[in-house]
């Protein structure tokens, strides 16, 4: 009887001992190994940044979209906030461009040159530009779609309507890859080009922001043509 409880007791011992041992390990190699990701959404890169566990996780920029936030804070997360995952996982962000309602306003009488340098700094595209005969001086708007006062979103983009001349002004389209996208914008503009369509490509090694490809490299296009391009990401 005696010899039985002792290894009664021996064997709970070993089961105490165990028990503990595992919670000791759990402790100790959970905590290192394991991350509770915090909530980025609403903060910008320089808060996040901030975050004294962040090292633990390689965040990077996975593009960036119209949302109901400020521009320039994260609108998503991917793995989502309070997800466990190992340490040295790369989370996704996506900035914010700020809200995608636009008024728009009365462009009619202005140089196509001015009105596009505008639009650009709202982030709107010019999808179309068509052009009629009229009194005005050559590429000046004559109407626009949306309408003065109209609200339309922004990645909608813009048309517009310009005074023609005679003869359509004919410009050699400049190449721009290795400018950085105000750079490239400028000199486009001073061609009476638009910048239309501008994707992004994330390109190891290279800065944010440069161009890597454009449409219409050394053609001949009239005055007005839009103008697609690439920029790093």
């Amino acid at each position: 009887m005696k010899k039985y409880l002792a290894y009664l007791l021996s064997f709970i011992l070993i089961i105490f001992i165990c028990f503990f041992a595992f919670n000791i390990f759990l402790k100790t190699y959970f905590n290192k190994s394991f991350y509770s990701l915090p909530n980025l959404v609403g903060m910008n890169l320089e808060q996040v940044n901030k975050i004294d566990s962040i090292d633990k996780i390689n965040v990077i920029v996975a593009g960036n979209d119209f949302s109901n936030l400020p521009a320039g804070t994260i609108f998503k997360q991917n793995p989502a906030a309070e997800k466990v995952v190992k340490e040295g996982r790369t989370v996704r962000v996506w900035l914010s461009k700020g809200k995608d309602d636009y008024t728009m306003p009365d462009y009619t009488n202005k140089n196509l040159i001015e009105v596009s340098a505008r639009l650009q700094e709202e982030g709107i595209k010019i999808k179309k530009v068509s052009y009629t005969s009229s009194n005005l001086p050559y590429n000046t708007v004559l109407a626009t779609t949306p309408s003065v006062g109209q609200s339309t979103q922004k990645n909608k983009g813009v048309s517009l309507l310009l005074s023609n001349s005679n003869s359509i002004a004919s410009v050699e389209v400049p190449d721009t890859i290795g400018f950085t996208f105000e750079e490239a914008n400028n000199e486009l503009i001073s061609k009476g080009l638009i910048i239309g369509v501008v994707k992004e490509k994330v390109v190891p090694g290279l800065e944010k922001g440069i161009v890597i490809e454009t449409t219409h490299i050394g053609e001949a296009v009239p005055a007005g043509t839009i103008i697609d391009i690439v920029v790093s990401y």
